[in-house]
C-alpha cells in the first residue's frame, strides 16, 4: 500500500522551526561542508547539519574544527551538530557556539557515531551504554542553550542492547525537540540490514518528530521508512552521494505525487560541474580538487563502462583537468548513444 502524498503536507515544526519538505541531509565527514549543503539545499533538502564538530575542537581552538562553523542564510534551517564524550566540555563547547556570531537554528548531540575512533573516547553512539548519564547531560544542554536541542542516535550498541525506547523516552524527557534515528546498531556500522521491524508506527509513540535514517537509497526505500515508523523526516547521507536526483525524487513525490526518473549520466556530469566550482570557492583549488577525486567518482556510479573514468578521476591535480576529463566522458557516452 503506498501513501498518497497529496494528502498529506510536506510542512512540519519542531520547537520553533518550521521544516518545508521531508529530506533532511545526514551530516558526513569530510562531505557536507557549506558548499555541498548549499549545492544539496537547491535540490530539494529541508534540513541540514554541519559535519560534526569536535567539543574539545572548539576548546582548544583547532582551526579546521572552527571551519566546520561555517553556515549560509540559504540552507536554513540548518543544525551545529556536535560530538563529545563528558557533559563538562559539550556544555564548554555549547558556550563557545552561543557565543560567536555563527547563523544557526539548533544545536544536534550526535548520539550515533558508530566509528571506533570516535566511540572509544565516550563519544558517538558510546553515550548509548550509559542512558543515565546520557540524560543528564543532554538535560544540561537543553537548559544551557538558547537555540532547540536535537539528537541522533541509534537503536543500541549491538543485538543484545537494543535500548531505543528507553533513549528516546529519556531524551523527550530531557527536553529535547527532535530526534533523528539510524535504523542499525552501534556494531553494525554501516553493513548488514537496518531493523525497520523494530520501528514500526515508532512516530505514534514519540512526543516530539521523529527523522528516520538507514540505507535510503532510492524514492521506493525512502517512502517504506516513512510509510513503516510514521516518520516526519527521511534522512539522506551515503545514498544521495553522486546522485542529488535522489534528493529531488523524494521532495516532488510527497509535494505532488509524481515520481520523477532516475538521471541520466549527461545531467549527474552537469551536477558534477555545478557543484564543483562551489566546492573550489569554499576550499580552494587544491584541496577541493583532492576532496573530488573521491565525492566525484560516486557521480559515476551506476553507469556503463565509467571504471577507466573513475581511475582517472582520482588522479586528477587541477579543475582543468577536471574539465577536459568530464569533456572526455561526455564524448564516450554520446558515442555510446549512437552506436
Amino acid at each position: 500500500m503506498r501513501l498518497n502524498p497529496s494528502l498529506f503536507s510536506s510542512m512540519w515544526t519542531f520547537a520553533n522551526i518550521q521544516v518545508d519538505g521531508k529530506v533532511v541531509l545526514g551530516p558526513m565527514a569530510g562531505i557536507t561542508s557549506l558548499s555541498y549543503r548549499n549545492f544539496m539545499k537547491a535540490k530539494g533538502v529541508a534540513l541540514s547539519y554541519s559535519e560534526m564538530i569536535s567539543d574539545f575542537g572548539l576548546i582548544y581552538e583547532n582551526k579546521e574544527t572552527y571551519k566546520y562553523l561555517q553556515t549560509s542564510s540559504f540552507e536554513r534551517p540548518v543544525g551545529l551538530q556536535l560530538f563529545g564524550g563528558s557533559k563538562d566540555s559539550l556544555l564548554q563547547a555549547l558556550k563557545i557556539v552561543e557565543s560567536s556570531d555563527i547563523i544557526y537554528d539548533f544545536i544536534d548531540i550526535n548520539l550515533g557515531c558508530p566509528v571506533p575512533k570516535v566511540t572509544k573516547t565516550g563519544a558517538g553512539s558510546a553515550w548509548l551504554k550509559r542512558p543515565e548519564a546520557l540524560f543528564d547531560m543532554m538535560r544540561a544542554l537543553v537548559q544551557a542553550s538558547s537555540k532547540p536541542i536535537t539528537a541522533k542516535i541509534r537503536i543500541g550498541w549491538d543485538e543484545q542492547s537494543i535500548n531505543v525506547e528507553e533513549v528516546v523516552k529519556g531524551l523527550e524527557d530531557a527536553g529535547v525537540s527532535l530526534i533523528a534515528i539510524h535504523a542499525r546498531t552501534t556494531k553494525q556500522l554501516y553493513m548488514g540490514t537496518p531493523h525497520y521491524e523494530l520501528l514500526q508506527d515508532f512516530r505514534l509513540k514519540m512526543k516530539v518528530p521523529l527523522v528516520i535514517s538507514g540505507d535510503i537509497f532510492t524514492l521506493d526505500d525512502a517512502i517504506k521508512a516513512l510509510e513503516w515508523t510514521k516518520a516526519d523526516g527521511v534522512m539522506v547521507a551515503r545514498g544521495g552521494l553522486g546522485h542529488p536526483r535522489l534528493v529531488q525524487q523524494i521532495d516532488t513525490y510527497y509535494r505532488t505525487g509524481e515520481r520523477l526518473p532516475a538521471a541520466s549520466l549527461a545531467e549527474n556530469l552537469d551536477d558534477l560541474e555545478a557543484f564543483t566550482p562551489m566546492l573550489i570557492a569554499e576550499k580552494g583549488e587544491a584541496t577541493a580538487i583532492s576532496q573530488l577525486r573521491g565525492i566525484g567518482t560516486h557521480f559515476l556510479s551506476g553507469f556503463s563502462h565509467m571504471k577507466p573514468f573513475k581511475v582517472k578521476m582520482t588522479q586528477m591535480s587541477t579543475y582543468e583537468d577536471f574539465l577536459k576529463l568530464i569533456s572526455e566522458i561526455r564524448e564516450v557516452a554520446e558515442q555510446a548513444q549512437k552506436e
